[in-house]
């Protein structure tokens, strides 16, 4: 831990950048692409894999801030590879993202470690708020309230 840094902190905050790296796990390129279009706008570093054998490997070889974690995946369900994630990166958040809101999906995502769950299809600015609740920016000037 760096003086003044508790564990647990993105890697982008903990070397003063205001970026952070961020995995989308989604077999629906165009959503990837729009998605990773949205981060990119923001200066957020991401990368796209469509499975999640290919979701546990980049977990494996990569500290991720963030990872957006689709339910249906062509080998996996996404439900089960979170406590997967969680287990390996335990300071990696976790954002479900899927079509089916349905009430067990939302409570099953939230009970294995989900800090958010977020409804296909979503706007530009649900996105914005879900990185706002998942990483507040620090404002300036003023105390950070509890």
């Amino acid at each position: 831990m760096k003086a003044g840094i508790p564990s647990g902190t993105p890697i982008a905050y903990k070397n003063g950048m205001t970026s952070m790296k961020v995995l989308i796990v989604d077999d629906n390129q165009l959503l990837c692409w729009g998605l990773g279009k949205t981060l990119s706008k923001r200066g957020i570093i991401h990368h796209a894999v469509e499975n999640g054998t290919d979701a546990l490997s980049e977990i494996r070889s990569a500290f991720y801030d963030l990872v957006f974690l689709d339910i249906k995946l062509p080998d996996a369900n996404g439900l089960d590879l979170l406590p997967v994630i969680r287990g390996i990166s335990p300071g990696t958040k976790v954002v479900v993202i899927s079509s089916n809101g349905s009430e067990s999906n939302v409570r099953r995502a939230m009970a294995a470690g989900a800090v958010r769950f977020m409804e296909k299809p979503y706007t530009c600015e649900e996105l914005a708020e879900a990185l706002e609740a998942v990483f507040p920016r620090k404002s300036e000037g003023k105390p950070a309230s509890k």
